[in-house]
C-alpha cells in the first residue's frame, strides 16, 4: 500500500510545475501586451535600450521562474508545504507589478520592484533547495547543486552602474540606470545557466557522484 507520504511526493511534482506554469504564462502574455503598448521602438538612443532591457529582463524572469522550478521539482522530492503555493503566486503577483512599471517614465517604481523581486527569489529558492536538501532521497543530486555566489553578481551589476555614472558625467548622454538593468540581465543569464549546469551534473552517466 502506498503511505500518504509516497504519494505527496510522487504527485507534487507535476502539480506544482502545473501551478508555476499557469502562472508564468499569464505573466508572459501580460509582459508581451505591456510591451506592444510601450511601443519602445528599435532606435539607438538610450531610452529606447532602456525600456528594451525592461522587457529582456521580464522576459528573463520569466524564463527563470519556470527552469529553476521545473528542474528543481523533476530532480528533487520534498513534501510539499503552505509556502510553495503561496510562494508562486506571490513571485507572479510582483512580475505583474513590475509588467505595469515598464516604460521610461516609471523606471524608478520599475526598478524597486527588481529590487524586491531580487530578494524574494533568492528567499525561495533558499528555501526549496533548503527543503530538498532535508529530504534524505535528494541527497545525491542536491550534493552536486552549483552554488550562485550573488555577492560576485550583484558586486557587477554595483560596477555596471558606477560605470554608467561615469559615462553620463562626460556627457553621452546615457542614464546608469541603462547599465543596471544590463547587469540585472547578465545576473539572471548566469543564474540560469547554473541550474542547467545541475541538470547536466545530475543527468551525466556519475554525475551525481
Amino acid at each position: 500500500m502506498v503511505s500518504s507520504r509516497d504519494k505527496a511526493l510522487s504527485q507534487f511534482p507535476a502539480m506544482y510545475v502545473t501551478l508555476v506554469s499557469v502562472v508564468q504564462a499569464i505573466a508572459l502574455e501580460a509582459g508581451v501586451a505591456r510591451a506592444i503598448a510601450v511601443d519602445p521602438g528599435f532606435g539607438l538612443q538610450w531610452n529606447t535600450a532602456l525600456v528594451w532591457l525592461e522587457i529582456l529582463l521580464i522576459g528573463q524572469t520569466i524564463v527563470y521562474v519556470w527552469v529553476s522550478y521545473t528542474l528543481l521539482v523533476t530532480l528533487a522530492q520534498w513534501i510539499f508545504r503552505v509556502f510553495d503555493f503561496g510562494a508562486a503566486f506571490t513571485v507572479g503577483v510582483m512580475q505583474f507589478v513590475a509588467i505595469t512599471f515598464i516604460g521610461r517614465d516609471s523606471v524608478h517604481a520599475f526598478l524597486v520592484m527588481v529590487a524586491l523581486g531580487f530578494v524574494a527569489g533568492a528567499w525561495v529558492s533558499h528555501s526549496n533547495t533548503g527543503a530538498a536538501a532535508r529530504t534524505a532521497d535528494n541527497e545525491d543530486v542536491m550534493r552536486v547543486l552549483p552554488r550562485v555566489r550573488l555577492t560576485l553578481l550583484l558586486a557587477l551589476v554595483g560596477i555596471l552602474g558606477v560605470v554608467g555614472v561615469i559615462v553620463s558625467l562626460v556627457g553621452a548622454g546615457a542614464s546608469p540606470i541603462v547599465f543596471i538593468l544590463l547587469g540585472c540581465n547578465v545576473v539572471l543569464l548566469v543564474a540560469q545557466l547554473q541550474w542547467f549546469k545541475w541538470w547536466k551534473r545530475v543527468l551525466e552517466p556519475d554525475g551525481a557522484t
